[in-house]
């Protein structure tokens, strides 16, 4: 028999996914809680690589990296529909530099002041040589993971346009990029609930809502209602499970179950835009480049478009407030510049952005680079119920991290582990896989089944995957099959979101399922038959709410004249 009080989970990133995805495969209830939406802190905010870790290995972090690469390996085997391998390059200038900066770092010392005053010192860009030395050690720590070696290059032989005044080689290796992980959490969250169908177990997720533990029990009450008011819900957990990522210490405040400080997260910036001379000078490929100032910066594309981060500082108000700075946004422009001078990219050329809080361990010293980015588990109590909260973690990891903290709950339940992920595909992924191709016979076989336009079928599967043949297949009313104004996606389809994917309010629809947030603008008509479909709100105040958000948080604007369609 199964536990009969749920583990509460507290966060609906892609750790709390993963996490309860772990724990109703084998039996163990779940209710996800989260004040805001489903992926909507860094699990949204990220730089959208399925990666290693170069930089990691960098600092020594070789578990960390070895894990990475295992997980990679497994992402790209098991969610093809969402993670795909990138070739970067690494533009270099000279044959040998950075070494002794790099052995500071290898061996941790950057980790203190001193340390990181003397790499700082010692340091100089890496040459040819110490980037090869590190491009070995990630190619035989990566081996059986299906993706290429390394290669060196001149530059003008092959790869991306970069600037061939400044550097004299271009040194080549591949990773992965999940371009919707807000899509990945949504497909985990779906596994989960077919299993507690099947399996018979309860398993909730409250978005918009908080919790607040009161004499052992939790109390649960949407955001806008005060602590004061009736309870919706309560709960006696058997676990509570933090995977608030960076709201994590204001998380274990507000239950309340007080601890010492636990986070110190840094805030990271990005950029898109759809420049023409950009997007084919980097010619479906990305580059991984040192600044002058010694910052890295990824340059990376996406879909039709091309994104650039990051930034990475230290960040003490509630993740929430992050919004990409004017500065942010010129500092990128200039690392741009600096790689591809050719292609002149200007502010004015950026369509969107976006900003985020990394949930890192708290460390009072040290550059914000030298902070150790792998994941831990904090355990507690409060009035006898057991607290694991998540520290760290990237979007890598997300699997092995919802492993290891399932783990900890069975052991602690008493359960025994029956169901491992480590070979489970995520729901979408059938008939796909990384051959192109293939993918693209996949795509038209639906196409000609559901008599959808190409255009359509694609739009739809970036979001859903091979779960699109069903999901179109089933709209026969011809205003189900109508498209939305300003999109690709048909009414029906959108409905289908709304209904199976857990959302309250516009932004949700917006922001985190249909993915509207990487184009300069958004038409209002678009915004206003997609309001349509919440009945019980207030429309103007919806469309107005959703499109000051934009325009803060992603400098979206929202148009009044309908242009082309941005899915």
């Amino acid at each position: 028999m199964p536990p009969q009080n749920p583990v509460l989970i507290l966060g609906a990133g892609v750790n709390g996914a993963c996490t309860a995805r772990e724990l109703i495969l084998n039996g163990v209830p779940v209710w996800i809680v989260d004040k805001f939406d489903i992926a909507y802190g860094a699990t949204a905010k990220s730089s959208r690589l399925i990666h290693g870790g170069l930089r990691y290995l960098e600092y020594g972090d070789t578990a960390l990296v070895h894990e990475s690469l295992d997980e990679r390996a497994r992402l790209l085997k098991l969610a093809p529909q969402f993670v795909k391998a990138v070739k970067l390059y690494i533009p270099i200038r000279q044959r040998f530099g950075g070494l002794l900066s790099a052995g500071l770092k290898f061996t941790r010392l950057t980790r203190t002041g001193l340390g990181a005053a003397a790499a700082k010192a010692l340091g100089g860009e890496r040459g040819l040589e110490t980037v090869r030395m590190g491009l070995r050690m990630y190619d035989f720590l990566s081996r059986g993971g299906g993706l290429p070696s390394h290669s060196v290059v001149r530059v003008g032989e092959a790869g991306p346009k970069v600037d061939s005044n400044k550097y004299r080689w271009l040194a080549a290796y591949y990773d992965a990029q999940m371009l919707w992980p807000e899509r990945f959490t949504l497909a985990v969250l779906e596994d989960a609930r077919r299993e507690a169908e099947q399996k018979g177990l309860e398993f909730k997720v409250l978005t918009h809502h908080h919790a607040r533990l009161v004499d052992g029990t939790v109390e649960i009450r949407p955001t806008d209602a005060s602590n004061d008011s009736p309870a919706g819900l309560t709960i006696k957990p058997s676990t509570i499970v933090n995977a608030t990522g960076a709201w994590g210490d204001h998380t274990l405040r507000d239950l309340p179950a007080p601890t010492k400080r636990l986070f110190g997260g840094t805030k990271g910036s990005h950029i898109f835009t759809h420049q023409p001379a950009l997007v084919r000078a980097l010619n479906s490929e990305a580059v991984y480049a040192e600044a002058d100032d010694g910052r890295l910066v990824f340059i990376l594309p996406f879909e039709d478009s091309v994104l650039i981060g990051t930034t990475d500082e230290r960040f003490d108000s509630t993740p929430d407030q992050a919004v990409s700075s004017e500065e942010e946004v010129a500092y990128l422009v200039e690392m741009v510049n600096e790689v591809f001078p050719d292609v002149k990219l200007m502010v004015a050329d950026v369509d969107a952005h976006y900003s985020g809080v990394r949930p890192l361990p708290y460390q009072a010293e040290g550059t914000t680079g030298s902070i150790p980015r792998g994941h831990w588990i904090e355990s507690t109590a409060t009035d006898g119920i057991p607290i694991d909260t998540l520290i760290g973690g990237k979007l890598t990891t997300c699997r092995a991290l919802g492993e290891e903290t399932a783990n900890r709950i069975l052991t602690r339940l008493f359960v025994a582990r029956s169901v491992s992920t480590q070979e489970r595909p995520v729901p979408g992924s059938d008939g796909l896989s990384q051959d192109t191709a293939l993918n693209d016979q996949f795509w038209q076989s639906v196409a000609a089944a559901t008599g959808f336009e190409i255009e359509t079928v694609m739009a739809c599967g970036k979001l859903v995957g091979s779960r699109v043949r069903e999901v179109l297949g089933g709209l026969t009313e011809s205003a189900e099959r109508e498209l939305v104004a300003g999109t690709r996606f048909p009414r029906g389809f959108v409905r289908h979101i709304i209904e199976t994917e857990w959302v309250e309010e516009l932004g949700d629809l917006v922001e985190r399922r249909l993915m509207l947030t990487d184009h300069r603008a958004l038409p209002e008509v678009t915004l206003r038959e997609l309001a349509s479909f919440f009945p019980d709100a207030d429309t103007e105040a919806s469309v107005r709410d959703v499109g000051q958000r934009l325009r803060k948080y992603y400098g979206v604007t929202v148009e009044r004249e309908l242009a082309a369609a941005v899915s």
